[in-house]
């Protein structure tokens, strides 16, 4: 399998997973009969993980030549724990948390490799990495709208079997992909990558993108619950799911132009910025369809565009020797500590004021991400 095909296949199997979790794993919880509070933890627990997790997946792969056997190895491991879940959920909350653990430390090693080779592969032209983002977005979408209809019918009880499934798919993927994985061996220079993250405008990145993640959380963790809440079907909250996602598709295909016109130091404030309008506009919505259409179709620019502009900050400042660790560190700050306070900030404004107050905390998060943003934009050199 080509380079390309294979981070496209890994890209498809990876989001396919996220696609079956990202928004019904919540839902799950709550049929197994636990709190929102607990549900909020669980929740936060692979946010938890991703500060964990990357940065020692990351510097093993950018150490070692072995990112197809980091890929396989993990892979698996997901593939045994999601069979587990229903076993470790009927023994309670904490055989649930810790399982929960190391099912999202072994998948976070997934993310940073794929980006890695991806980055790798596109050589700089972010309309072919576009291309090969995209596959993510197909994934995640065939998931979320096939699972939606599916638990409809055989009840969310079904959910880890599902998770199981995707996991295995998974699991081929970063077989077949072989040898298009290895990468560059080691490269030392741990001093030049301090020297780099000293840099004020790259601080100001993180910080950017610590407060995006944080403000996404309150999608991630209870748009579903939300939506449930309000009356709406499982197979309805798929499908608004699946708008997003075909909205994120339709960017990740035709950003090229953006990109050479506006170039990313413009377009990630301009992403982040829009993020808080849209969480806003959910808080606000009172659950009315017509508002949350359009809250979805923004996630092209509060994800899509978001995210391939993050990988042209992180191409132009890391060399591909440093690529891997550069993405787990991104994942580690951002949805790593992001997440962590995110979920644990939108959980406190559920319980503590209203569910709708959570998606405002959100978008406030993203205004002042997006004033991080155009800070980071602005020519530096090391502090």
């Amino acid at each position: 399998m080509s380079g390309s095909s294979g981070v496209k296949a890994l890209f498809f199997s990876y989001f396919a997973f996220v696609g079956i979790t990202a928004p019904y794993l919540s839902l799950y919880f709550a049929d197994r009969g636990f709190t929102v509070a607990e549900i909020g933890v669980l929740m936060t627990v692979p946010q938890v993980l991703r500060i964990i997790g990357p940065p020692f997946w990351g510097w093993l792969a950018d150490r070692t030549a072995s990112r197809g056997m980091l890929l396989r190895a993990s892979a698996a491991a997901v593939l045994l724990l999601a069979a587990l879940l229903p076993l470790a959920s009927a023994a309670g909350y904490a055989a649930t948390l810790v399982l929960v653990g190391a099912l999202y430390f072994m998948t976070s090693a997934q993310a940073p490799l794929a980006e890695a080779m991806a980055l790798e592969s596109a050589g700089g032209d972010f309309g072919h990495y576009g291309r090969m983002r995209l596959w993510g977005s197909v994934g995640f979408i065939v998931a979320v709208t096939v699972i939606g209809w599916v638990l409809d019918r055989t009840g969310v009880a079904s959910l880890p079997w599902w998770m199981a499934t995707m996991a295995l798919g998974l699991l081929g993927a970063s077989w077949w992909l072989g040898a298009a994985s290895s990468g560059h061996g080691r490269s030392g220079g741990v001093g030049t990558m301090r020297l780099r993250l000293r840099e004020r405008r790259i601080q100001w990145f993180f910080l950017a993108n610590f407060l995006m993640i944080v403000a996404h959380m309150g999608l991630y963790v209870f748009f579903s619950l939300y939506l449930s809440r309000l009356g709406y079907s499982k197979t309805a909250i798929g499908l608004l799911w699946a708008l997003g996602v075909l909205a994120e598709i339709a960017l990740f295909r035709l950003q090229r132009p953006l990109f050479e016109r506006f170039g990313a130091a413009l377009l990630l404030p301009a992403s982040i910025a829009v993020a808080a309008l849209r969480f806003a506009m959910v808080g606000w919505s009172g659950g009315w369809l017509p508002v949350l259409i359009v809250a979805q179709l923004m996630h092209a620019v509060t994800f899509g565009l978001h995210h391939s502009a993050v990988m042209a900050r992180l191409h132009e400042w890391f060399e591909p020797s440093r690529q891997a660790r550069a993405q787990a560190l991104y994942v580690t700050v951002a949805y790593g500590c992001g997440g962590t306070v995110g979920g644990l900030m939108a959980s406190a404004l559920w319980i503590g004021i209203s569910p709708a107050a959570a998606f405002l905390g959100c978008a406030l998060a993203a205004l002042l991400g997006s004033l991080a943003a155009l800070a980071s934009g602005r020519k530096t050199v090391p502090s």
